[in-house]
């Protein structure tokens, strides 16, 4: 039985559902849950520092930030016979796949939940790519959240 639940959040449509998931599952297993967010690293936008403003990036990692705390909240009040839980939020800078991989590993977690596939357009053209990726090479279980099937 997993320990401690890793849940890759993405900020797509998905995140509020796959944030419920994740909320439900280690609730109610009674087990620690962290939620992580990949921001691109900064050489994905070398050659556009001039028009990105400045602080785009700790921006981007407050908004996320924000979202997921309310992600939770709506997740708490939705399971209200559940147990509640302190949540981490972890962010990571860099590849989605490897930095997931990293924090799995490192973080010493059993199971990592993340959606079947990215909102952005290149992951939309290379659909999965980060799951497949996380799957193949992760040192723990992995759970692939489709919405509309929930288990628990």
């Amino acid at each position: 039985m997993p320990k401690k639940i890793l849940v890759a959040v993405d900020m797509g449509k998905l995140s509020e559902q796959l944030v419920d998931y994740g909320h439900s599952v280690a609730s109610r297993l009674d087990i620690e849950v962290s939620f992580l967010h990949v921001l691109p690293h900064p050489t994905v936008w070398k050659g556009f520092e001039k028009w990105i403003p400045e602080g785009a990036l700790k921006q981007a990692k407050e908004s996320a930030e924000k979202k997921i705390r309310y992600y939770i909240r709506k997740a708490e009040e939705k399971f209200p016979d559940l147990p509640g839980h302190e949540h981490k939020i972890i962010f990571a800078e860099g590849n989605p796949s490897e930095e997931i991989i990293k924090t799995a590993k490192e973080g010493d977690y059993n199971l990592v939940i993340l959606g079947y596939r990215g909102t952005s357009t290149i992951e939309g053209m290379i659909v999965g790519s980060t799951a497949s990726n996380v799957t193949r090479y992760a040192h723990c279980s992995v759970l692939i959240f489709r919405p509309g099937f929930d288990v628990f």
